[in-house]
């Protein structure tokens, strides 16, 4: 008589525990490798450089109201937590030496968290583990991105708003998930009023008490922008671009820049070859997205709207309501050679990148031959652009290295004066954006 098997313990509750583990050692590994890639990034001396309100700003007004007042205190008509509370760490724990480096470090794990946190929060909208990975990297392989929004706290705000749209249409499964994601709803509305613009995709997570919690605190977050907008409001000097130009632009930056991030170089083909280099991708990208939208329904769906359209609105609004040079219909190959990506534009870049990996995972599950080998030729051209726009001249990369200063003025002022203050500068404009710091501090 043959001897019986034991009976296997059941797959199914096997697999339930093995998954999230799985997930979570995957986002620990995005977390580590894309806060490590855009260090590689950015290089030296962009590391060790400080960059506008980073020093002239935040380190003021830190060792001026302190640690805690300092979180909550308005700048510019906004609150700004989160990049408050990467510099407090840095100057608690870290000598004022390496302050720049160790903001910039900083910086660059706040991005690799966002990576992290987007591949276990998409996993409703983009099945594909790889492809949600792909999906997680953007922040951090996205080509304009190291020229000025990535390494410093100034531009924390665009991260944190990259992930907004995550974190509010996730549907939280348990408690623990619902109060982990309220958290970060409150650090995101407290850092970027912008995040409003997402507002609808609660609808998705409201449909459980659980999504309660990350409602109340993204509205509390909200509130108080609002408030602190309306007390302060920050000074407009709008633009006077009209509406070809503003969409000449998007064209020429957000939609040519996902790809190609030396928008100059673009600029000077746009002269000599004509506007349809930029206009014939904008249309494949923009059919391809719709095709996404008639493929999918549900969570999908409405994420490729929100994805596809931020990029739009944030480039409009970011045009309206500041007054840089934005005649771009008009432009010639000097114009576009003077300005370089603006941060309006790599930050709607991620959003437009980020639609693209969602409108390629819908293409792959579909059909038989076609749309899997266009969903496939999209992802290439994603990790094409990661690979091919590693490095990029920074906006700081030839201002004055932090710690050489400190040594410099440390020698010269505080040895004199045990009680004086010594003026750091940053970029981009040296003598606009100097931190005043006191001898003491030096000491530590």
């Amino acid at each position: 008589m043959l001897e019986t098997t034991p009976v296997p313990v059941d797959a199914r509750r096997r697999r339930a525990l093995t998954h999230p583990i799985l997930t979570w050692v995957v986002a620990a590994v995005l977390a580590v490798a894309s806060s490590l890639w855009m260090w590689h990034r950015l290089g030296w001396p962009t590391r060790g450089i400080a960059w506008a309100e980073d020093s002239g700003v935040f380190l003021n007004e830190r060792l001026e109201l302190g640690a805690v007042p300092s979180l909550l205190h308005p700048y510019s008509g906004y609150l700004h937590l989160v990049p408050r509370i990467v510099v407090d760490a840095a100057v608690a724990f870290w000598p004022i030496q390496d302050y720049a480096m160790v903001v910039t470090a900083l910086s660059c794990c706040v991005i690799g968290i966002v990576s992290a946190t987007v591949f276990v929060l998409a996993r409703d909208v983009v099945r594909s583990a790889p492809l949600r990975a792909l999906l997680a990297a953007v922040p951090a392989i996205a080509p304009m991105g190291v020229v000025e929004i990535a390494g410093n706290t100034a531009n924390l705000h665009w991260y944190l708003l990259f992930l907004a749209p995550w974190v509010f249409a996730f549907r939280p499964r348990s408690w623990w998930s619902s109060a982990s994601l309220a958290v970060a709803a409150l650090a995101i509305t407290l850092t970027e009023i912008q995040a409003a613009l997402f507002v609808p995709l609660f609808l998705f997570g409201f449909r459980s008490r659980r999504g309660v919690p990350v409602v109340a605190a993204a509205f509390l977050g909200l509130a108080a922008q609002a408030a602190t907008t309306l007390q302060a409001p920050r000074p407009r000097t709008p633009s006077d671009a009209s509406p070809l130009d503003i969409a000449a632009g998007f064209l020429a930056q957000p939609v040519a820049g996902s790809w190609n991030g030396d928008v100059r170089e673009v600029g000077v083909t746009i002269v000599h070859v004509g506007w349809w280099v930029v206009v014939v991708p904008a249309v494949v990208v923009l059919a391809v997205l719709v095709l996404g939208l008639v493929r999918r329904g549900g969570a999908s769906r409405w994420m490729i709207v929100a994805l596809g359209a931020a990029p739009a609105v944030l480039w409009v609004a970011a045009l309206r309501v500041n007054a840089v040079p934005s005649m771009f219909a008009e432009w010639n190959e000097a114009s576009f050679q003077r300005f370089g990506p603006y941060r309006y534009a790599a930050a709607a870049s991620m959003f437009l990148l980020a639609a693209v990996v969602v409108a390629a995972d819908v293409c792959i599950g579909r059909g038989r031959v076609v749309l899997p080998v266009l969903g496939w030729v999209l992802v290439a051209s994603v990790v094409a652009a990661g690979v091919l726009n590693v490095h990029a001249e920074t906006r700081r990369a030839d201002g004055p290295v932090w710690s050489t200063q400190v040594q410099r003025q440390g020698a010269a002022v505080c040895s004199a004066d045990p009680d004086g203050t010594v003026r750091i500068e940053a970029s981009p404009r040296p003598r606009l954006w100097t931190a005043e710091v006191p001898c003491a501090r030096l000491e530590h």
